[in-house]
């Protein structure tokens, strides 16, 4: 009986194919799932990117015209078609700290600076690093974020005010127990409930009523119920549009505003 052994082939390299979007051939025509997607993801980042704007001291122009702005060179410059941009707002603190220590025009010259930056070192390709950091890291970093702004959000789902740290939040969060206002829980109890239970609609009235993100039926439907029910709940209130000032040449120490590039090109 002979034995007999597969002959060996020499290990060859596997080539990597670029992405393409799903179904082979690019489309001329965005699907209706797209437009759907890209209607609901704009009526969320427009009020994003307005409070965050409000919150870091930026002019309010200066939000609107960074979404639009980075959401239309991700989409045509951006490595994969799943890329997804939108207001950062773990950005929030370092560009608050930036603007309330340098101004809004060096701020500006700081965000150009560490642009170029990014583009200099993926000429070198040195996002390669960034397989060496742990993915505990980033869980625990997202995680953080995501008490901090739980703990605030908490205060307002009351009717209270947050304050301006973590451990002030959660400290004051027994006196704001004891002094729940009705209404601002009640708007806050619809919402979630418009949440958890629209993808839950049965049928096919409720297959057809779930073509509508539920975060957009939630928040218009709150919104709806709290201007006829004339609810006294807090409103977003924005100050009046001023003029939007042009980056402006760095002014400040060379070491805090090379330290504010590094930051925001990190």
């Amino acid at each position: 009986m002979t034995l007999c052994t597969p002959a060996r082939t020499p290990n060859r390299p596997r080539v990597q194919r670029p992405h393409s979007p799903p179904g082979g051939a690019r489309r001329l025509l965005p699907a209706g799932a797209d437009v759907s997607a890209s209607i609901a993801v704009f009526l969320i980042a427009l009020p994003l990117s307005l409070g965050i704007a409000l919150a870091t001291g930026a002019p309010l122009q200066a939000g609107l015209v960074a979404a639009a702005v980075g959401g239309l060179v991700a989409g045509r410059l951006g490595g994969s078609p799943l890329q997804v941009s939108g207001p950062a707002a773990g950005l929030t603190v370092v560009t608050a700290e930036l603007i309330q220590r340098y101004g809004w025009r060096t701020t500006c010259a700081i965000t150009v600076l560490a642009g170029l930056s990014q583009l200099a070192l993926a000429s070198l390709r040195v996002a390669r690093s960034a397989l060496a950091v742990s993915p505990a890291i980033v869980h625990g970093m997202v995680a953080g974020i995501g008490v901090t702004i739980a703990l605030a959000q908490l205060h307002i789902v009351l009717g209270g005010t947050p304050q301006s740290s973590v451990v002030a939040n959660a400290l004051g969060l027994p006196a704001q127990l004891a002094d729940v206002r009705p209404a601002a829980l009640a708007i806050s109890a619809l919402t979630i409930a418009v949440l958890l239970g629209w993808p839950r609609l049965p049928g096919r009235a409720g297959r057809l009523a779930r073509k509508a993100p539920a975060a957009l039926v939630a928040v218009g439907g709150a919104t709806v119920l709290a201007a006829t029910a004339g609810l006294t709940v807090p409103r977003v209130d924005l100050p009046s549009w001023s003029s939007h000032a042009l980056p402006g040449l760095p002014d400040g120490p060379v070491l805090g505003i090379a330290a504010g590039v590094l930051t925001i090109t990190l």
